[in-house]
C-alpha cells in the first residue's frame, strides 16, 4: 500500500520528461554510431548506454524511498570521497584527448567529475542553508566559506584539465548562491575584477587548445582544421537538417564522420541535421519542461536544504544546455559539456537520473507524508 501512495505522489512530468529525452538519446546514438565498426561492435555505444539508462533508472527510482533530508549527515563523507576520488584521476587515472578524467572499470570508465557535481550541490546546500538563515551572502566576508568549500575539487578539476565542468561548479554556485540573498554589487565587483585579470589568465592559466576555442567561437575560419572544424562542420550539419530533417540514419555530415564527436559533444548537431527544425524544437522543448519542473519542485520545496537541491540541479543543468546548444551553433567556446540526457556517457547519464531521481524525492516530501 505504501508504494502506491510513493508512486502516486511522483511528479509524472518530470519522470515522462526524462524518459523522452532518454529514448530519443538512444535513438541518436544509435544512428550516429552504427556506422562505426571497428574494433567494437556496431551497436556497442548504443547498448552500453543503454546498460547505464536502465540501470540509472532503477536506482534513481530506488533513491526515492530515502528520505533526502537523511543526506545531511553523510555530507563530510561525500566530501571526503569525492576528494578521493579527484585524487585517483589525478594519479592513476585514464587518459584520452589530452585529459586525465576517468577510472577504468572493466569494460567501463568512470568519469569522477560527473558525480562530483551532485556531491557539491549537496555539500553546498548544506552550507548555504545555515547561511541563508544567518542572514544570506552581503558581503565578501560571508562568502569565504562557500569559496573555501569549492576550492579544492574545482582545482583538482581544471588541472585535469576540464575548464567545462570548472564553469560548472561555477554556474552551481551562483545559481544557489542567487536565491540564498546574493548582493548582486558583489558579482558585479567580481565580473569587473576578471575583466581585469583577464590577460593574466590568457597567458599564465589556459592552455593553447583553450586560447583557440575562444579565438574560433569569433572567427572559425582561424584554425578550420583544427579547433575551428568541429564548429564548422556542426553548423553545416544543423543547416542542412532544414525544416523536417534528413532523415534518422540518413544525416551525411554525421553518417559519413564529417562531424566529430556525433555522439558525446556535438549530438544535438545530430538531432538538427536528421530531425530538422522540428526534432530540434522538440527535444529543447523537453528541456524547458525538465528545467522548469525543476524550478517548481525547489519553489515548493517544504525547507530550505530541499529547495537549495533543486535550484542547484536547475543551474547545472540550464548552464550545461545553454552551453552545449550554444557551442553546436557556433555561438559559445567548444569546452567539452555533455548535453544532459543525451550525450553518450555512461557516468554523465547516471548522475543526471541520480539528480532526477533527487527532485523526485524533494516533490515526494515536499508535504508531510501520512503512512497507513
Amino acid at each position: 500500500m505504501n508504494l502506491i501512495r510513493y508512486w502516486r505522489r511522483i511528479d509524472s512530468t518530470l519522470l515522462l520528461t526524462v524518459l523522452g529525452l532518454g529514448i530519443i538519446s538512444l535513438m541518436i546514438i544509435s544512428s550516429a554510431t552504427h556506422a562505426n565498426i571497428g574494433h567494437t561492435g556496431q551497436y556497442d555505444f548504443l547498448m552500453k548506454q543503454g546498460i547505464f539508462l536502465a540501470g540509472g533508472l532503477v536506482i534513481a527510482g530506488a533513491s526515492i524511498y530515502f528520505d533526502y533530508r537523511k543526506l545531511l549527515k553523510f555530507i563530510p563523507a561525500l566530501f571526503v570521497i569525492n576528494l578521493v576520488m579527484l585524487l585517483v584521476v589525478k594519479f592513476a587515472g585514464a587518459s584520452a584527448l589530452g585529459a586525465q578524467r576517468w577510472i577504468q572499470i572493466g569494460p567501463f570508465t568512470l568519469q569522477p567529475s560527473e558525480f562530483a557535481k551532485l556531491i557539491m550541490i549537496i555539500c553546498l546546500a548544506r552550507l548555504l542553508s545555515r547561511g541563508r538563515d544567518k542572514g544570506g551572502y552581503r558581503t565578501w566576508k560571508s562568502l569565504i566559506p562557500v569559496a573555501a568549500l569549492m576550492f579544492a575539487p574545482t582545482l583538482l578539476i581544471f588541472i585535469q584539465p576540464d575548464l567545462g565542468t570548472s564553469l560548472v561548479f561555477a554556474s552551481i554556485t551562483f545559481g544557489m548562491l542567487y536565491i540564498c540573498g546574493l548582493n548582486m554589487k558583489l558579482v558585479r565587483h567580481a565580473l569587473i575584477a576578471l575583466v581585469v585579470v583577464f590577460p593574466l589568465i590568457w597567458f599564465f592559466v589556459l592552455h593553447s587548445y583553450q586560447k583557440m576555442r575562444i579565438l574560433v567561437l569569433f572567427n572559425p575560419s582561424v584554425d578550420p582544421y583544427g579547433s575551428g572544424y568541429h564548429v564548422i562542420q556542426s553548423k553545416i550539419s544543423i543547416g542542412s537538417g532544414g525544416f523536417l530533417g534528413q532523415g534518422l540514419f540518413e544525416g551525411t555530415q554525421s553518417q559519413l564522420n564529417f562531424l566529430p564527436e556525433n555522439h558525446t559533444d556535438f549530438i544535438f548537431s545530430v538531432i538538427g541535421e536528421e530531425l530538422g527544425f522540428i526534432g530540434a524544437v522538440f527535444v529543447l522543448f523537453l528541456y524547458f519542461l525538465l528545467l522548469y519542473r525543476a524550478l517548481m519542485i525547489s519553489r515548493s520545496s517544504g525547507d530550505t536544504f530541499g529547495s537549495l537541491l533543486a535550484c542547484g540541479i536547475f543551474s547545472m543543468w540550464l548552464f550545461q544546455i545553454f552551453i552545449n546548444v550554444g557551442m553546436t551553433l557556433g555561438i559559445m567556446p567548444v569546452t567539452g559539456i555533455p548535453l544532459p540526457f543525451m550525450s553518450y556517457g555512461g557516468s554523465a547519464l547516471l548522475m543526471n537520473l541520480l539528480c532526477a531521481g533527487l527532485l523526485m524525492n524533494i516533490y515526494l516530501r515536499r508535504k508531510k507524508l501520512m503512512f497507513d
